[in-house]
């Protein structure tokens, strides 16, 4: 991918974003904390009332890739891809391009919390075990849920769609598995939490939770490619 696509969509407020989400959740994070304490997510199982805390957090977590990731493809899909997209020749060959843009958002969001959160932390969260499994699963989350998102937003023309999906994921069902410890493992916004998955981890589970968003993103993909075509 070029760097202009990447400067387009890590751009200034993009930055900001990131910056002020990782100082909010630093600063309301108590003890010792590394990235993990602060991405990890929680697990129900762990407490027995509900975790307002918690539940908060996590949605906050999530959304500046999300956010930053809609607000660059709404902007694409507007008046301006009818001339970007003649330059690209194909529609598939003009996604592919803000694909690896929504990919760079959701992965240099994860990198740059775990650099910052191990500069003004030092605990050495990165040699914690499970370090690189909690990589993999709040990246495959928050990007499965941009994807969405964005394909929300090419079908209906405007981010309505995609606010409400996102307060549906990251708030509605989040209260439901704190509420109801026993269905969280069956729901999506505790795929990206290393600690109820690590809680929950059994034999195919981790693989069926991948798997499951690999196909999800694969639609989100069909939808936004047909949506262009409209």
């Amino acid at each position: 991918m070029n760097r202009k696509m990447i400067s387009r969509i890590m751009d200034k407020r993009a930055i900001a974003i990131y910056l002020a989400v990782f100082l909010l959740l630093f600063a309301v994070t108590p003890g010792q904390k590394d990235v993990l304490d602060i991405l990890g997510g929680f697990s129900p199982q762990e407490s027995r009332e509900p975790d307002m805390i918690g539940m908060m957090r996590w949605s906050l977590c999530v959304l500046p890739p999300v956010a930053v990731s809609i607000l660059f493809m709404d902007a694409e899909i507007g008046g301006l891809r009818f001339y970007t997209m003649v330059r690209a020749k194909t529609v598939k060959k003009w996604f592919f391009l803000r694909f690896m843009g929504i990919v760079a958002a959701n992965l240099l969001y994860l990198l740059l919390f775990a650099v910052l959160t191990e500069i003004c932390a030092g605990n050495g969260g990165y040699k914690r075990r499970g370090f690189l499994l909690f990589l993999l699963l709040f990246f495959v989350h928050s990007f499965c849920v941009s994807m969405v998102s964005v394909a929300l937003c090419t079908q209906s023309k405007g981010i309505h769609m995609a606010v409400v999906f996102y307060l549906a994921v990251e708030g509605i069902m989040v209260v439901i598995g704190d509420i109801f410890p026993q269905t969280a493992a069956y729901l999506p916004p505790y795929w990206g939490m290393i600690r109820q998955v690590g809680e929950a981890c059994r034999s195919g589970y981790l693989l069926s939770i991948m798997g499951i968003s690999a196909v999800v993103i694969a639609g989100a993909v069909i939808g936004i490619i047909k949506g262009l075509r409209a």
